[in-house]
């Protein structure tokens, strides 16, 4: 087990971030929490565990120290894990100066693009906030919040340009119920956690219109290939296997889980619901929808070939007739 005086501040209150607590938690670390939701705050104070999102981890809540106010968790840290919606990270990071995050080491375990300024998180970080690669790292990999709360094995990756930084992160994670293993490619891990949000929610929406495994497994065959193409293009990396855990591997549990919000997402797209409908019976940010416009306007300077990831955009965001979108895409098909 990793044990040192490193303190670390867990910024979010969801179920990934939860999940992230208890595995830093667990291996006994000296964590500071950040939560905006001062009831979440007050459950785990009083109750030692989070009332809205993954309620059965419990925490002994004098072992971890929670508060409402950011730049004072930041300021406590050496280390600062991001985990809150991409959608929201701007917003949460807008009280900061450059100085409050000067020398810390910043983990992104955010799956999504900054909407604001169209960046990954590590892009956003560096241009924001001026951070160095060297103090750049990403976690990414199938990590459902809610099998980590189960203790079930999972497969991480902490990808960084600075290997010691990704070595100690690695430390930091490493349970009984997380592996985790060490990648530079930090730009490829990002752009491959976005698109196979978008690609998941493609393929709830045709689940949702009643296809099946058969059409399924072909549309996902071609979903990867888009991605390797997207990221290829993108990100160019000499050496990238996208048959591993934090590419293929995240975008299966992401498509077929259970657990998956973007799932659950298109699933509801493809049986006739609203955009606005399937948002009010969602309680938790499904990604892939936020993703979606912004891959939309990133490639709009690249021009990549990317024909399934558009017709969600279209669906989603140009009111695109459902059946005739998915008729393009099934021609497509290979």
């Amino acid at each position: 087990m990793y044990q040192n005086k490193e303190k670390i501040a867990v910024i979010g209150g969801g179920s990934w971030a939860t999940a992230i607590v208890k595995i830093l938690y667990d291996n006994q670390l000296n964590v500071y929490w950040w939560v905006r939701e001062p009831e979440i705050v007050e459950s785990l104070k009083e109750y030692g565990h989070n009332a809205l999102y993954l309620s059965s981890v419990e925490f002994n809540p004098r072992k971890i120290h929670i508060s409402t106010r950011l730049k004072a968790i930041i300021a406590a840290a050496d280390t600062v894990v991001l985990v809150t919606p991409s959608v929201y990270l701007h917003k949460t990071l807008s009280t900061l100066d450059k100085k409050d995050l000067k020398g810390k080491n910043i983990v992104s375990a955010i799956k999504g693009i900054v909407p604001e300024t169209m960046q990954t998180v590590s892009a956003y970080m560096s241009d924001t906030f001026s951070i160095k690669d060297d103090y750049l790292c990403v976690v990414s990999g199938p990590s459902h919040a809610e099998e980590i709360a189960d203790e079930k094995l999972t497969y991480l990756t902490a990808g960084s340009a600075n290997p010691y930084l990704a070595e100690n992160v690695q430390k930091m994670f490493a349970c009984n119920y997380v592996k985790i293993s060490q990648s530079p490619d930090i730009e490829g891990l990002e752009y491959a956690v976005v698109l196979k949000n978008i690609y998941a929610l493609a393929g709830g929406i045709f689940r949702g219109a009643d296809f099946g495994d058969n059409l399924l497994a072909s549309l996902n065959a071609n979903c990867v290939g888009e991605m390797c193409n997207f990221v290829n293009t993108i990100a160019p990396l000499e050496k990238r296997n996208f048959c591993t855990s934090p590419y293929a591997g995240d975008f299966l549990v992401t498509s077929y889980s259970q657990y998956s919000r973007n799932r659950t997402f298109g699933m509801m797209i493809g049986r006739g619901y609203s955009v606005n409908a399937v948002q009010l019976e969602m309680k938790m940010v499904a990604e892939g929808y936020y993703a979606a416009k912004c891959i939309h306007q990133i490639n709009a300077k690249h021009q990549i070939y990317i024909p399934i990831a558009e017709m969600v955009y279209r669906i989603l965001y140009e009111n695109a007739p459902l059946k005739a979108e998915m008729k393009k895409i099934l021609n497509l098909i290979k």
